[in-house]
Parts: C-alpha cells; sequence; structure tokens
C-alpha cells in the first residue's frame, strides 16, 4: 500500500459514525511509514471541550483498519 491510499483509507474510515464536533482532518504531509506501521497526523475540526471522544474515535478507526483492512495505523494527534 502507498502514501496516498493509506490516507484515502484514513479519510473513508473517519467519515463513518462523525458526529460533526468530532470531524477529522487528515494532514497530508508528514503521512509516513517506518517498521510496517502508517503515522498519519490528524487533527480534529471543532474546538472541543472533552478530548476523550475524540481519541476514543482515533482508537476506533486504528482498529477498523487493522481488522479490515489488515493494515498498522498510529494516527497522531497534530495541533
Amino acid at each position: 500500500m502507498n502514501k496516498e491510499q493509506i490516507i484515502e483509507l484514513v479519510r473513508r474510515y473517519a467519515q463513518v459514525e462523525e458526529p460533526v464536533e468530532l470531524s477529522i482532518e487528515v494532514l497530508d504531509q508528514g503521512v509516513r511509514t517506518e517498521g510496517g506501521w502508517w503515522y498519519v497526523p490528524v487533527r480534529t475540526l471543532a474546538d472541543l471541550p472533552k478530548r476523550f471522544p475524540y481519541y476514543e474515535k482515533l482508537v476506533d478507526i486504528e482498529e477498523h483498519l487493522r481488522e479490515r483492512e489488515q493494515v498498522d495505523v498510529l494516527l497522531v494527534p497534530a495541533g
């Protein structure tokens, strides 16, 4: 899988079950692979009073990608 395919997969899974306040933007710059893992910088598009639901959503996306697409992705929160 290449960088563009990973970005597209993450974007697709980020849109699933997406409440507006948990919208996620994938930052194309900085996507990299190392040791079999893809590191994908992301950020929320909203100012969240509580961060837990956002981080929980990131973990859900990572798990779905691992289980359904057989790809190891770590979503890295960016500022």
